[in-house]
């Protein structure tokens, strides 16, 4: 049975909700990092059509690393907003653009994100990627709940951080861009190897951090996963 599963961000962080904590995830996985893995959906990389792309730092944990693909937001909240800021047409082809996948950010003028104080209540849900290292591939996950709606067992090569080590160089960093440094250099210090990587892909909830970590190591500890922190840039399409 692997060790526990956690999320390696501050406490204070993992106890907000992920509204709460919009700014904080927001920032952390927009950094460009020198990162040694990648990670992109298969269409993507093998078919003809030309994406338009993001390109997303994840958060690390004690098994892999985790990601907020995307935010869903209030649609009929944030219509009341966006038309009071930008006026009905202006937020009609916003409203557009996030139905069509544009992240929040791309949509709105960014004058407008600073001034909407209010954007963490619009949030209601996420979408999200849990990336495990496992020991050997794994066809099924093992009693795979509702949330989970998809996953995949892809041959990579892994560059497994110690854990402990994430961990001191959070407690020493005060800020996120810190902290984003810190494991830049861990991660330059990372031999590569192949192994197996299990991709978990769901929809919650604006629940915390905290309770994805606690609903995670449920389905981690099921599973012949490797303890090893990894960071790497997943890119994701827009469209």
């Amino acid at each position: 049975m692997p060790d526990s599963y956690e999320i390696i961000v501050s406490e204070k962080i993992k106890r907000m909700t992920i509204a709460e904590a919009y700014e904080y995830i927001e920032a952390f996985q927009s950094f460009e990092g020198d990162w040694p893995l990648y990670l992109a959906p298969r269409e993507l990389m093998e078919g003809e059509r030309e994406y338009e792309v993001e390109a997303i730092t994840p958060i690390p944990s004690t098994h892999g690393a985790v990601c907020i693909l995307e935010f869903y937001l209030d649609e009929e909240l944030a219509a009341k907003v966006l038309s009071e800021k930008l006026g009905p047409k202006s937020s009609e082809h916003v409203k557009r653009a996030l139905e069509a996948g544009v992240p929040l950010h791309r949509a709105v003028p960014p004058a407008i994100l600073e001034e909407m104080e209010e954007y963490s209540s619009l949030i209601k849900g996420f979408r999200f990627e849990a990336a495990i290292p496992l020991t050997r591939r794994v066809e099924e996950v093992p009693g795979k709940p509702g949330w989970i709606d998809e996953h995949e067992s892809i041959e990579v090569d892994l560059f497994l951080i110690d854990p402990d080590k994430v961990k001191r160089e959070l407690d020493k960093s005060l800020y996120v861009g810190e902290y984003l440094r810190r494991l830049e250099r861990l991660s330059s210090k990372c031999l590569g190897e192949k192994g197996w990587l299990l991709l978990l892909r769901g929809e919650d909830a604006c629940i915390s951090l905290e309770s994805l970590e606690k609903k995670l190591g449920d389905i981690v500890r099921q599973l012949p996963a490797r303890r090893g922190a990894m960071m790497y840039t997943r890119i994701v399409p827009l469209s």
